[in-house]
């Protein structure tokens, strides 16, 4: 099968919004199955980030006090020791709707504020459709120093509780509240992509549309005093993607394709998910889907 008949031309996505190419060749994915195997490597690299580095997440859900590992650190505390050791950190957390529903509101405030606090910026949005939310879980990581570091980690698993469990699904031992029917500590299968190559560049060009996305991060004036108060509304600029290294022998082609706005937002596109998996994979609205995908057969004509 030709790399043309398995993915999406430009004109085909119809997404002029985005300055995303069509793929991307000679990259490596590798599936990082469970949370707690994505934790362990998503740490050993954030310790590894040093001044001048750059750190970029998106997240539906954070929970600043989520170990990485059992013996820690938080997630909180990872990203502020990188930003301590001078690295830059820019986050993209969605609002959420009310506590009362039980979505995320307050705990993605509280990590929002835990990396303004040691210099970072943290930017808590809902730009999106009515009754949308921003499902997009990724973290990318660039070195300035040495770029064949550079990674993205792409897919479904949110830095929060309840994400750290592994093959015997015992659960993470920091649950996030769910029905009782899941038990005390409720079994979480979920998986993620280390993205090397090209394709990094990609996935934080999908970042910076968003982050620079001219629409308020709320249109509530209340919320945005209290962000205004916070620090938590402002949005500096970012360093352009630049090209990372392709990695010895990578055979991966790799397909990133950012949101198609709605008819209701077309004046201002926003970002969605990228998920790492083999098909299309979209959110309730159909106009709001994303791909994610990869291959590693046929001719690379």
């Amino acid at each position: 099968m030709r790399i043309e008949d398995w993915f999406l031309s430009e004109e085909e996505r119809g997404n002029p919004a985005s300055k995303l190419p069509a793929w991307s060749r000679g990259n490596e994915v590798r599936p990082l199955v469970h949370g707690a195997t994505y934790f362990a490597e998503l740490r050993a690299c954030l310790e590894r980030l040093g001044k001048d580095d750059l750190l970029l997440f998106a997240d539906w859900r954070g929970d600043p006090d989520e170990r990485l590992t059992p013996g820690g650190p938080t997630v909180g505390a990872a990203m502020a020791a990188a930003a301590e050791r001078g690295a830059i950190v820019r986050g993209l957390i969605w609002r959420s709707h009310l506590d009362l529903l039980r979505f995320s509101s307050a705990e993605n405030r509280h990590l929002g504020q835990e990396i303004e606090d040691t210099g970072g910026q943290a930017l808590l949005d809902t730009r999106t459709a009515v009754g949308g939310s921003h499902h997009q879980k990724f973290v990318i990581l660039r070195h300035d120093r040495d770029a064949t570091r550079d990674v993205a980690f792409v897919g479904g698993i949110d830095l929060c509780h309840s994400r750290r469990d592994d093959a015997s699904h015992q659960g993470d031992p920091q649950p996030a509240p769910m029905p009782d029917v899941y038990g005390p500590r409720p079994p979480w299968h979920d998986v993620q992509a280390a993205v090397r190559g090209p394709a990094v560049a990609e996935v934080e060009q999908v970042f910076c549309e968003r982050w620079e996305d001219p629409a308020p991060e709320t249109r509530d004036p209340v919320r945005r005093l209290r962000d205004h108060l916070g620090r938590l509304d402002d949005a500096p600029p970012l360093p352009r993607p630049g090209p990372p290294r392709r990695p010895p022998a990578a055979t991966t082609s790799s397909c990133c394709a950012r949101t198609r706005p709605g008819a209701a937002t077309r004046s201002r596109p926003t970002a969605s998910a990228a998920s790492p998996t083999p098909t299309a994979r979209s959110s309730p609205a159909p106009a709001r889907s994303s791909t994610w995908r990869t291959s590693t057969c046929g001719p690379r004509t």
